[in-house]
Protein backbone atom coordinates (compact mmCIF):
# COMPACT_ATOMS: atom_id res chain seq x y z
CA UNK A 1 0.00 0.00 0.00
CA UNK A 2 2.83 2.33 0.91
CA UNK A 3 4.53 1.61 -2.40
CA UNK A 4 1.37 2.48 -4.28
CA UNK A 5 1.03 5.71 -2.35
CA UNK A 6 4.63 6.67 -3.10
CA UNK A 7 4.15 5.84 -6.76
CA UNK A 8 1.16 8.11 -6.90
CA UNK A 9 3.03 10.91 -5.16
CA UNK A 10 5.98 10.50 -7.53
CA UNK A 11 3.83 11.14 -10.61
CA UNK A 12 4.88 14.31 -12.48
CA UNK A 13 2.64 17.33 -12.20
CA UNK A 14 0.21 17.49 -15.12
CA UNK A 15 1.24 20.04 -17.69
CA UNK A 16 -1.14 22.94 -18.05
CA UNK A 17 -3.00 22.88 -21.35
CA UNK A 18 -1.86 25.61 -23.68
CA UNK A 19 -4.39 28.38 -24.02
CA UNK A 20 -6.33 28.25 -27.25
CA UNK A 21 -5.02 30.78 -29.70
CA UNK A 22 -7.59 33.35 -30.60
CA UNK A 23 -8.24 33.51 -34.28
CA UNK A 24 -6.94 36.71 -35.73
CA UNK A 25 -9.75 38.80 -37.17
CA UNK A 26 -10.00 38.61 -40.90
CA UNK A 27 -8.41 41.64 -42.52
CA UNK A 28 -10.84 44.04 -44.07
CA UNK A 29 -11.08 43.52 -47.83
CA UNK A 30 -8.87 45.86 -49.82
CA UNK A 31 -10.72 48.83 -51.21
CA UNK A 32 -9.97 49.12 -54.94
CA UNK A 33 -8.26 52.26 -56.21
CA UNK A 34 -10.70 55.00 -57.14
CA UNK A 35 -13.41 53.71 -54.78
CA UNK A 36 -14.69 55.78 -51.84
CA UNK A 37 -13.25 54.67 -48.48
CA UNK A 38 -15.07 54.67 -46.16
CA UNK A 39 -18.31 54.32 -48.09
CA UNK A 40 -20.58 57.33 -47.47
CA UNK A 41 -23.62 56.79 -45.28
CA UNK A 42 -25.81 58.84 -47.61
CA UNK A 43 -28.42 57.23 -49.82
CA UNK A 44 -27.60 57.03 -53.51
CA UNK A 45 -29.90 59.94 -54.32
CA UNK A 46 -28.52 62.06 -51.45
CA UNK A 47 -24.95 61.45 -52.61
CA UNK A 48 -25.86 62.25 -56.20
CA UNK A 49 -27.43 65.55 -55.19
CA UNK A 50 -24.58 66.47 -52.87
CA UNK A 51 -21.97 65.78 -55.55
CA UNK A 52 -23.84 67.46 -58.40
CA UNK A 53 -24.48 70.62 -56.37
CA UNK A 54 -21.01 70.81 -54.79
CA UNK A 55 -20.01 74.46 -54.34
CA UNK A 56 -23.35 75.83 -55.58
CA UNK A 57 -25.24 78.59 -53.85
CA UNK A 58 -28.90 78.56 -52.94
CA UNK A 59 -31.42 77.63 -55.67
CA UNK A 60 -29.10 77.34 -58.69
CA UNK A 61 -30.56 77.18 -62.19
CA UNK A 62 -30.19 73.65 -63.60
CA UNK A 63 -30.39 71.98 -66.99
CA UNK A 64 -30.74 68.18 -66.71
CA UNK A 65 -29.91 66.30 -69.91
CA UNK A 66 -32.07 63.27 -70.68
CA UNK A 67 -33.33 62.43 -67.18
CA UNK A 68 -36.34 60.46 -68.50
CA UNK A 69 -37.80 58.41 -65.61
CA UNK A 70 -34.90 59.02 -63.21
CA UNK A 71 -34.29 62.75 -62.63
CA UNK A 72 -31.78 63.66 -59.93
CA UNK A 73 -33.05 67.22 -59.40
CA UNK A 74 -36.75 67.12 -60.37
CA UNK A 75 -38.75 70.31 -60.61
CA UNK A 76 -41.57 68.70 -58.58
CA UNK A 77 -39.24 68.74 -55.55
CA UNK A 78 -38.62 72.46 -55.80
CA UNK A 79 -35.43 72.55 -57.89
CA UNK A 80 -35.13 75.26 -60.55
CA UNK A 81 -34.64 72.64 -63.27
CA UNK A 82 -35.25 72.51 -67.00
CA UNK A 83 -35.05 69.26 -68.99
CA UNK A 84 -33.81 68.52 -72.49
CA UNK A 85 -34.37 65.33 -74.48
CA UNK A 86 -35.03 64.05 -78.00
CA UNK A 87 -38.60 63.07 -77.05
CA UNK A 88 -41.36 65.00 -75.32
CA UNK A 89 -43.01 63.61 -72.18
CA UNK A 90 -45.62 61.65 -74.13
CA UNK A 91 -42.88 60.10 -76.26
CA UNK A 92 -40.87 59.12 -73.17
CA UNK A 93 -43.91 57.56 -71.52
CA UNK A 94 -44.51 55.51 -74.67
CA UNK A 95 -40.81 54.53 -74.84
CA UNK A 96 -40.84 53.10 -71.30
CA UNK A 97 -44.39 51.74 -71.24
CA UNK A 98 -43.24 48.10 -71.30
CA UNK A 99 -40.90 48.56 -68.32
CA UNK A 100 -43.02 47.85 -65.25
CA UNK A 101 -40.30 49.17 -62.90
CA UNK A 102 -40.76 52.71 -64.26
CA UNK A 103 -43.70 54.93 -63.39
CA UNK A 104 -44.97 57.55 -65.87
CA UNK A 105 -45.38 59.86 -62.86
CA UNK A 106 -41.56 60.03 -62.58
CA UNK A 107 -41.24 61.51 -66.07
CA UNK A 108 -41.42 65.31 -66.00
CA UNK A 109 -42.34 67.69 -68.81
CA UNK A 110 -39.54 68.18 -71.33
CA UNK A 111 -38.77 71.87 -71.73
CA UNK A 112 -36.51 71.56 -74.77
CA UNK A 113 -37.18 68.84 -77.36
CA UNK A 114 -34.17 68.51 -79.67
CA UNK A 115 -34.68 67.79 -83.38
CA UNK A 116 -32.41 64.97 -84.66
CA UNK A 117 -28.86 66.22 -85.12
CA UNK A 118 -29.53 69.59 -83.48
CA UNK A 119 -27.03 71.24 -81.16
CA UNK A 120 -28.29 71.93 -77.66
CA UNK A 121 -26.66 75.36 -77.48
CA UNK A 122 -28.50 76.45 -80.63
CA UNK A 123 -31.90 75.20 -79.46
CA UNK A 124 -31.70 76.32 -75.82
CA UNK A 125 -31.53 80.11 -75.32
CA UNK A 126 -30.99 80.02 -71.54
CA UNK A 127 -27.72 79.59 -69.60
CA UNK A 128 -27.44 77.70 -66.32
CA UNK A 129 -25.48 77.41 -63.09
CA UNK A 130 -25.44 73.61 -63.45
CA UNK A 131 -25.66 71.47 -66.58
CA UNK A 132 -26.23 67.92 -65.34
CA UNK A 133 -25.46 64.82 -67.43
CA UNK A 134 -26.04 61.60 -65.50
CA UNK A 135 -24.96 58.45 -67.37
CA UNK A 136 -24.89 60.44 -70.63
CA UNK A 137 -21.20 61.09 -71.39
CA UNK A 138 -20.41 57.44 -72.18
CA UNK A 139 -23.14 57.34 -74.87
CA UNK A 140 -21.90 60.30 -76.92
CA UNK A 141 -20.30 59.88 -80.33
CA UNK A 142 -17.85 62.72 -79.63
CA UNK A 143 -16.88 63.39 -76.02
CA UNK A 144 -15.15 66.70 -76.79
CA UNK A 145 -18.05 68.08 -78.82
CA UNK A 146 -20.57 67.05 -76.17
CA UNK A 147 -18.64 68.73 -73.34
CA UNK A 148 -18.12 71.84 -75.49
CA UNK A 149 -21.90 71.98 -75.99
CA UNK A 150 -22.44 71.67 -72.23
CA UNK A 151 -19.89 74.42 -71.59
CA UNK A 152 -21.76 76.79 -73.93
CA UNK A 153 -24.89 76.25 -71.84
CA UNK A 154 -23.27 77.20 -68.52
CA UNK A 155 -22.93 80.63 -67.01
CA UNK A 156 -19.33 81.96 -66.81
CA UNK A 157 -18.65 80.20 -63.49
CA UNK A 158 -21.21 77.43 -63.92
CA UNK A 159 -20.41 73.72 -63.75
CA UNK A 160 -20.98 70.69 -65.94
CA UNK A 161 -21.89 67.92 -63.47
CA UNK A 162 -21.13 64.39 -64.66
CA UNK A 163 -22.37 61.15 -63.08
CA UNK A 164 -20.39 58.39 -64.78
CA UNK A 165 -20.44 54.57 -64.58
CA UNK A 166 -17.19 52.96 -63.41
CA UNK A 167 -16.62 50.27 -66.04
CA UNK A 168 -15.20 47.88 -63.42
CA UNK A 169 -18.59 47.52 -61.77
CA UNK A 170 -21.01 47.34 -64.70
CA UNK A 171 -21.53 45.42 -67.93
CA UNK A 172 -18.46 47.15 -69.43
CA UNK A 173 -16.15 45.22 -67.04
CA UNK A 174 -14.23 43.46 -69.85
CA UNK A 175 -14.10 46.33 -72.32
CA UNK A 176 -10.82 48.27 -72.67
CA UNK A 177 -10.78 51.81 -71.31
CA UNK A 178 -11.02 54.69 -73.75
CA UNK A 179 -7.77 56.14 -75.09
CA UNK A 180 -6.86 59.80 -75.44
CA UNK A 181 -6.24 59.28 -79.15
CA UNK A 182 -9.71 57.82 -79.76
CA UNK A 183 -11.35 60.85 -78.14
CA UNK A 184 -9.32 63.32 -80.21
CA UNK A 185 -9.91 61.40 -83.46
CA UNK A 186 -13.68 61.26 -82.84
CA UNK A 187 -13.76 65.04 -82.54
CA UNK A 188 -11.64 65.64 -85.64
CA UNK A 189 -13.83 63.29 -87.69
CA UNK A 190 -17.23 63.42 -85.97
CA UNK A 191 -19.93 60.84 -86.71
CA UNK A 192 -23.64 60.94 -85.97
CA UNK A 193 -23.86 57.24 -85.11
CA UNK A 194 -21.72 54.66 -83.35
CA UNK A 195 -19.39 52.61 -85.52
CA UNK A 196 -19.70 48.94 -86.39
CA UNK A 197 -16.57 48.29 -84.34
CA UNK A 198 -17.98 49.98 -81.24
CA UNK A 199 -21.23 48.04 -81.55
CA UNK A 200 -19.42 44.74 -82.09
CA UNK A 201 -17.10 45.27 -79.12
CA UNK A 202 -20.04 46.03 -76.85
CA UNK A 203 -22.08 43.05 -78.00
CA UNK A 204 -19.17 40.60 -77.68
CA UNK A 205 -17.97 41.75 -74.24
CA UNK A 206 -20.97 43.04 -72.25
CA UNK A 207 -21.55 40.92 -69.13
CA UNK A 208 -23.71 40.40 -66.08
CA UNK A 209 -22.36 39.62 -62.62
CA UNK A 210 -24.65 37.29 -60.69
CA UNK A 211 -27.42 38.22 -63.17
CA UNK A 212 -27.00 41.98 -62.58
CA UNK A 213 -25.70 44.54 -65.09
CA UNK A 214 -24.24 46.74 -62.34
CA UNK A 215 -22.81 45.91 -58.93
CA UNK A 216 -20.83 47.34 -56.02
CA UNK A 217 -17.10 46.76 -55.38
CA UNK A 218 -16.54 43.45 -53.60
CA UNK A 219 -19.55 41.81 -55.26
CA UNK A 220 -18.82 38.09 -55.65
CA UNK A 221 -20.08 35.51 -58.11
CA UNK A 222 -19.84 34.34 -61.70
CA UNK A 223 -20.00 36.46 -64.81
CA UNK A 224 -21.93 35.57 -67.92
CA UNK A 225 -22.22 37.24 -71.32
CA UNK A 226 -25.27 39.32 -72.15
CA UNK A 227 -25.21 38.47 -75.85
CA UNK A 228 -24.24 35.56 -78.06
CA UNK A 229 -22.39 35.47 -81.35
CA UNK A 230 -25.48 35.57 -83.60
CA UNK A 231 -26.85 38.61 -81.76
CA UNK A 232 -23.48 40.37 -82.07
CA UNK A 233 -23.36 39.74 -85.82
CA UNK A 234 -26.93 40.98 -86.29
CA UNK A 235 -26.33 44.17 -84.30
CA UNK A 236 -23.09 44.88 -86.17
CA UNK A 237 -24.99 44.58 -89.46
CA UNK A 238 -27.65 46.96 -88.15
CA UNK A 239 -24.93 49.46 -87.14
CA UNK A 240 -23.88 49.81 -90.79
CA UNK A 241 -26.92 52.02 -91.38
CA UNK A 242 -27.46 55.69 -90.57
CA UNK A 243 -29.87 55.14 -87.66
CA UNK A 244 -28.46 55.91 -84.22
CA UNK A 245 -28.29 52.81 -82.00
CA UNK A 246 -27.67 53.57 -78.34
CA UNK A 247 -24.60 51.95 -76.77
CA UNK A 248 -21.74 52.82 -74.42
CA UNK A 249 -19.05 54.29 -76.63
CA UNK A 250 -16.60 55.54 -74.00
CA UNK A 251 -15.30 53.37 -71.14
CA UNK A 252 -13.91 54.90 -67.94
CA UNK A 253 -12.65 54.39 -64.43
CA UNK A 254 -12.50 57.46 -62.15
CA UNK A 255 -8.88 58.62 -62.21
CA UNK A 256 -8.54 57.48 -65.80
CA UNK A 257 -11.28 59.95 -66.83
CA UNK A 258 -9.75 62.68 -64.66
CA UNK A 259 -6.46 62.17 -66.50
CA UNK A 260 -8.13 62.22 -69.92
CA UNK A 261 -9.98 65.46 -69.18
CA UNK A 262 -6.89 67.11 -67.71
CA UNK A 263 -4.86 66.18 -70.80
CA UNK A 264 -7.61 67.39 -73.15
CA UNK A 265 -7.63 70.76 -71.37
CA UNK A 266 -3.84 71.09 -71.39
CA UNK A 267 -3.71 70.16 -75.09
CA UNK A 268 -6.28 72.86 -75.92
CA UNK A 269 -9.21 70.58 -76.82
CA UNK A 270 -11.37 71.50 -73.80
CA UNK A 271 -12.03 74.79 -72.02
CA UNK A 272 -13.38 72.99 -68.95
CA UNK A 273 -11.28 71.87 -65.98
CA UNK A 274 -12.01 69.71 -62.96
CA UNK A 275 -14.02 71.57 -60.32
CA UNK A 276 -14.77 68.72 -57.90
CA UNK A 277 -14.46 64.93 -57.78
CA UNK A 278 -16.00 62.11 -55.74
CA UNK A 279 -14.69 58.54 -56.15
CA UNK A 280 -16.84 55.54 -56.98
CA UNK A 281 -19.73 54.53 -54.77
CA UNK A 282 -21.70 51.54 -55.98
CA UNK A 283 -21.03 51.56 -59.72
CA UNK A 284 -20.71 55.31 -60.41
CA UNK A 285 -18.46 58.28 -59.69
CA UNK A 286 -18.93 62.05 -59.83
CA UNK A 287 -16.92 64.69 -61.65
CA UNK A 288 -17.82 68.36 -61.97
CA UNK A 289 -16.11 70.56 -64.57
CA UNK A 290 -16.03 74.32 -65.00
CA UNK A 291 -14.22 77.02 -66.97
CA UNK A 292 -13.27 78.28 -63.49
CA UNK A 293 -12.03 74.85 -62.30
CA UNK A 294 -8.54 74.45 -60.82
CA UNK A 295 -7.88 71.00 -62.27
CA UNK A 296 -7.12 67.75 -60.41
CA UNK A 297 -4.68 69.39 -58.01
CA UNK A 298 -2.04 66.63 -58.36
CA UNK A 299 0.82 65.99 -60.77
CA UNK A 300 0.10 64.19 -64.02
CA UNK A 301 2.46 61.38 -62.99
CA UNK A 302 0.47 60.79 -59.80
CA UNK A 303 -2.84 60.82 -61.67
CA UNK A 304 -1.42 58.35 -64.19
CA UNK A 305 -0.35 56.00 -61.38
CA UNK A 306 -3.80 56.22 -59.77
CA UNK A 307 -5.41 55.39 -63.11
CA UNK A 308 -3.03 52.45 -63.53
CA UNK A 309 -3.81 51.15 -60.03
CA UNK A 310 -7.51 51.05 -60.93
CA UNK A 311 -6.77 48.35 -63.49
CA UNK A 312 -4.48 46.36 -61.20
CA UNK A 313 -7.21 46.18 -58.52
CA UNK A 314 -9.64 44.27 -60.72
CA UNK A 315 -11.17 41.05 -59.42
CA UNK A 316 -10.18 37.59 -60.68
CA UNK A 317 -13.22 36.65 -62.78
CA UNK A 318 -15.00 33.33 -63.07
CA UNK A 319 -17.62 32.56 -65.70
CA UNK A 320 -20.78 30.52 -65.43
CA UNK A 321 -20.88 27.51 -67.74
CA UNK A 322 -23.30 27.76 -70.64
CA UNK A 323 -24.53 25.41 -73.29
CA UNK A 324 -23.13 25.69 -76.85
CA UNK A 325 -26.56 26.83 -78.13
CA UNK A 326 -26.57 29.70 -75.62
CA UNK A 327 -23.19 30.91 -76.89
CA UNK A 328 -24.72 31.48 -80.32
CA UNK A 329 -27.93 33.25 -79.39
Amino acid sequence: MGRIKRAVLDQPEPRPRPAKKKKAPKPAPKVPAGVADPKPTLTRLELRRQSVLAGQGENPSILEIGPAHNPILPRREGYDTRNVDYLDRAGLIDKYKDFSQYSPDDIEDVDYVLPPGAKMSEEIPDRFDVVLASHVLEHTTSLIDFLDECARLTKPEGVVALVVPDHRFCFDRFRPRTSLGAIIDASLDPKGVHSVGTMTEFMMNAVRHRKSTSWAPGHRGDYDFLHGLDAAKAKAEEAKGETYIDVHHWIFSPNHLRLLLSDLHDLGYLGLREWSFHPTVGHEFFLNLSPAGDGPGIAREELLMLADAEQRDLDVPTFAQREPAEAQS
